[in-house]
């Protein structure tokens, strides 16, 4: 690897099998309108990540490197994003390396990620391994491991879960039967006074510029404890053709479950803690969609921890639920 690692980790990489580098995105295609190429590749955010690619062991292993251009911690929610992208990435070449039919893509069904260290305020190089350890037909689970590149702390695992779909059934999965909710979308009422706060949906990550996704107006009820806001998607933010990338819907639906999280329970930034992340997709988000709503709220709380649970909603349908595990310190659950 060009990037050097922590001795630990040259000595994981070196331990697997059958390894072969690998273009990144191969069996995509490249396009401007694709999240991680035209928002972060083109712009200098990350550097053309390194992967290599073992079929017999169905594994995927690599750095993620982040470029001149960008400032500040690397979010949790950025590294989501690229588990997401990267296991969708093994998924693909696991299942067409077992399937005669390529004519169709793979849709994230869930994800969940669990954190195991804070990301460091100075960490810029990441290594991943994946393996591909369910795979039945057109379904396809992978586990994904994501170390700091030169402390090889863990920083998080993941799982994911792929199911190969044509466009078609993508576009019309049904929002009334049993696998997807359906279900009331929630009224925006009261004072809009928390839009300012509500200003960072706008930018998403810290390295995207306002207005990837824009807020129209939103209301918070901290008795209730629970956030309502309106959203819009902008262009070239996708993941599979056409629809909006799943780390970009679960980046929006935890920055609304971290401020509801923060404002109902008087928890200040630097306090935050979410330990599990877990995410259902049950609908394509086509890309420019407009008038979508999040409906967030606390579901379960102790002493030692805090449940919110986020939808992503248009009309009746459903499109992606968001239960993040909010981990209390001892000096925030004393004054809870």
């Amino acid at each position: 690897m060009s990037v050097p690692m922590h001795p630990t980790l040259q000595k994981r990489f070196a331990s697997l099998t059958d390894l072969t580098p690998i273009e990144f995105h191969a069996l995509w295609g490249h396009s401007n309108a694709q999240f991680l190429e035209g928002r972060m590749l083109h712009s200098l955010i990350l550097n053309q990540p390194q992967y290599w690619l073992s079929i017999p062991d169905r594994t995927l292993a690599g750095l993620w490197t982040f470029g001149p251009k960008f400032h500040g911690r690397v979010q949790e929610t950025t590294l989501l994003t690229m588990i997401d992208d990267v296991t969708g990435e093994l998924a693909y070449h696991v299942y067409l390396a077992t399937q005669t039919d390529n004519k169709y893509i793979g849709f994230t069904v869930n994800l969940r990620m669990d954190k195991h260290t804070n990301v460091g305020a100075v960490a810029r190089e990441f290594y991943f391994e994946a393996r591909a350890v369910d795979v039945e037909g057109r379904k396809v689970g992978v586990e994904c491991r994501v170390f700091d590149a030169q402390t090889s702390a863990v920083l998080m695992t993941a799982r994911a879960m792929f199911v190969f779909m044509s466009f078609a059934q993508i576009s019309k999965r049904s929002a009334n039967t049993q696998s997807v909710p359906y279900e009331m979308q929630p009224q925006i009422s009261g004072s809009c006074d928390i839009d300012t706060d509500l200003r960072g949906l706008d930018r998403v990550m810290n390295f995207l510029p306002p207005n990837t996704v824009t807020h129209s107006n939103g209301s918070l009820n901290t008795h209730t404890r629970t956030l309502v806001v309106g959203l819009d998607f902008g262009p070239n933010i996708s993941g599979p053709p056409i629809y909006v990338h799943g780390g970009i819907l679960a980046t929006v639906l935890y920055n609304a479950s971290e401020f509801l999280f923060a404002k109902s329970l008087g928890v200040e930034d630097d306090l935050i803690n979410a330990s599990v992340r877990d995410v259902n997709y049950y609908k394509g988000v086509p890309l420019e969609c407009r008038n979508v709503t999040i409906d967030a709220s606390v579901e379960a709380q102790d002493e030692k921890q805090v449940v919110v649970f986020a939808k992503l909603m248009q009309g009746p349908h459903v499109f992606t639920t968001l239960k993040t595990t909010f981990t209390l310190q001892s000096s925030t659950s004393s004054k809870l």
